[in-house]
């Protein structure tokens, strides 16, 4: 039974959380394999997203000091070194992919892949249900110039899904701090000359809260960082 790790950075996300306890239970993926999580829990969190994250892990690692989406995995990838794992998986928290996706990330990565996302978009031209014109836009405008970048076709840039081979996240150096992540991520698999898969994974709209990303502001930032990277 494969080990693996999921890495959920939270901020303000109770809503989110209380439905991925829910769905882990129905999804039966525990039978399959080892599941731990390692929470990150932004340190302005003002609800009661600690409580729900305590009844799924012991690992819940305070963000504090610094802030952002990049910056939280940083932190998880420091508290993985010296554990045991077969495969490592960022979820966003907000309660918008399933345990069905983790699954079809994670068989993916079991067929020799080194890095697996989860697009929203393959097989389905339309935009899902619940997404904004302008997050829309924004993805996909960026994904085709993280395809050209990188020379390497990806349909869904900013998926907050993704998962890696144990001896792949040793050779992938994070530095970015915010939601660039993603586009930092894609660029590292180029230069590492990684095998990266896509799966098509549903998506839902967040529950509860709001989204974190500025469109206009986070756009520029993830643009940046597919050119320097």
């Amino acid at each position: 039974m494969h080990q693996v790790t999921i890495v959920v950075p939270v901020k303000d996300e109770e809503d989110g959380l209380q439905y991925l306890i829910q769905d882990l239970d129905e999804s039966g993926i525990r039978e399959e394999y080892d599941i731990s999580f390692i929470f990150v829990i932004d340190e302005r969190t003002s609800d009661d997203s600690r409580q729900f994250a305590a009844r799924m892990s012991e690992q819940i690692v305070d963000q504090s000091g610094s802030h952002g989406k990049g910056d939280a995995i940083r932190q998880a990838i420091t508290q993985l070194q010296g554990t045991n794992f077969d495969f490592v998986i960022f979820l966003d928290g907000d309660g918008s992919y399933s345990f069905d996706g983790v699954r079809k990330v994670i068989s993916s990565l079991e067929q020799g892949a080194d890095v697996v996302s989860g697009s929203r978009f393959l097989g389905n031209k339309k935009r899902p249900k619940g997404m904004s014109l302008m997050h829309n836009f924004g993805n996909q405008l960026l994904s085709r110039i993280s395809s050209i970048r990188n020379r390497r076709k990806i349909s869904d840039l900013c998926t907050g899904l993704w998962g890696f081979s144990e001896s792949s996240l040793d050779v992938i150096t994070i530095r970015s701090r915010g939601f660039d992540l993603e586009a930092e991520i894609a660029g590292l698999v180029r230069k590492k000359g990684l095998k990266h898969v896509e799966v098509p994974v549903k998506w839902s709209q967040r529950k509860g809260g709001s989204s974190k990303l500025r469109s206009i502001r986070d756009g520029a930032i993830i643009l940046l960082r597919i050119i320097r990277t």
